[in-house]
């Protein structure tokens, strides 16, 4: 026969004060370090969007200075054939 007599929901006075305030304080910390974990990656990412420009602009300039290499090559043998 179920009980249809139920109580509401307590905390029991056996329950240690000192653990009611560790549960909040670890939950607090997490909460803490969540925020700071999200705070370092917005940072990373931040620092790879900026690097990923840089990383573009150095394959351009590749790029070139292989077209100079090139240039300059040819000038010399140019200038070695006047010879």
């Amino acid at each position: 026969m179920p009980n249809n007599n139920r109580e509401p929901w307590h905390l029991d006075k056996r329950v240690p004060v000192a653990l009611i305030v560790t549960l909040m304080i670890q939950t607090f910390g997490a909460i803490w370090w969540a925020a700071s974990m999200s705070e370092r990656v917005n940072f990373l990412e931040r620092q790879m969007q900026e690097r990923s420009d840089q990383s573009e602009r150095l394959t351009r300039l590749e790029v070139n200075m292989k077209a100079v290499v090139s240039a300059t090559t040819r000038i010399e043998r140019k200038l070695d054939r006047r010879d």
